[in-house]
């Protein structure tokens, strides 16, 4: 009897952990080995992207424009964090007035609430726009949702396009696809008439990114590999994929920037570790900026 209640234990324990609550130690190794497994079972290979290569800038240029994926930073940090990380924070107001527009590929928040999200507004929103699009931490829960779409930022309908100067983007809420891309988003993408398209989200479109990614939390188990992906969208624009769900452990890359035939990869997020690093587009092309 002993021993049943141990192993039940031990089983309710691991499920807690598998499904993000990332203050548990062992979350990353049971992430990891359940990444493999998924890997594994549908026989995918990260080594079919090429790699590419985010320009480094050490200054922010004027009407820049910035992506900042896991702003919540350190997992193990998130209960001590009453807010966004430190270096998304400093970075932000340092840099305001050459700022153009905010973009949280989400899990801007650990743990939610209409506060936060009043405060995002209030003490970042002067003279910038924000745009989010919401990761697990900030819409998987029902009462994370419900917090969402009370705020100012939750009442949009999901996917919808704006312009970053002339470049069309579309702000997907993958969670409620389960990372899909779903029929809606594939139908903006295909019928802009652009050389370029980003699509910003938080999860990998593609379960072959899996091995950059920081958890496979909410993912389909259907979700496509990329050759199938990339059938579906129009072969002559380029699309740039902006990923937040990344960089948040120490193992990780800062920033992977991975290519298949006209689709680009670029997966990042902050851990608040060095080399944290979040992604400026100015005048049509993509910079890396490492905050401190």
């Amino acid at each position: 009897m002993k021993l049943f209640i141990f192993l039940l234990i031990c089983c309710v324990f691991t499920l807690g952990v598998s499904i993000g609550h990332y203050k548990y130690p062992p979350f990353q190794i049971i992430v990891n080995t359940k990444n493999y497994l998924i890997s594994s079972k549908k026989n995918i290979n990260i080594n079919k992207f090429a790699s590419c290569n985010i320009t480094k800038v050490s200054e922010v240029a004027n009407d820049s424009h910035v992506f900042i994926g896991h702003a919540y930073g350190a997992p193990s940090k998130s209960q001590f964090n009453n807010f966004i990380a430190k270096n998304a924070y400093d970075f932000i107001t340092e840099n305001k007035s050459r700022l153009r527009t905010i973009t949280f590929t989400g899990d801007v928040f650990s743990v939610p609430s209409l506060d936060k999200w009043k405060k995002l507004s209030r003490e970042i929103n002067e003279n910038l726009q924000i745009f989010i699009a919401p990761g697990n931490h900030d819409i998987l829960r029902p009462d994370s949702r419900d917090i969402f779409q009370l705020s100012e930022f939750g009442k949009q309908d999901y996917p919808f396009l704006k312009y970053l100067d002339s470049t069309p983007v579309i702000f997907d809420d993958s969670i409620s696809s389960s990372w899909e891309v779903s029929n809606k988003t594939l139908e903006l993408a295909n019928k802009k008439d652009s050389e370029v398209v980003i699509i910003a989200r938080h999860n990998i479109p593609t379960s072959d990114l899996l091995e950059v990614s920081n958890s496979s939390a909410g993912m389909s188990p259907e979700l496509e590999i990329v050759e199938s992906l990339v059938q579906r969208f129009n072969k002559v624009t380029s699309y740039y994929w902006i990923i937040g769900d990344g960089g948040a452990f120490p193992g990780l890359p800062r920033l992977s920037c991975l290519t298949f035939l006209n689709h680009t990869f670029l997966v990042n997020g902050l851990g608040e570790v060095s080399g944290d690093s979040v992604l400026l587009f100015n005048e049509g092309n993509f910079y890396q900026y490492e905050v401190i």
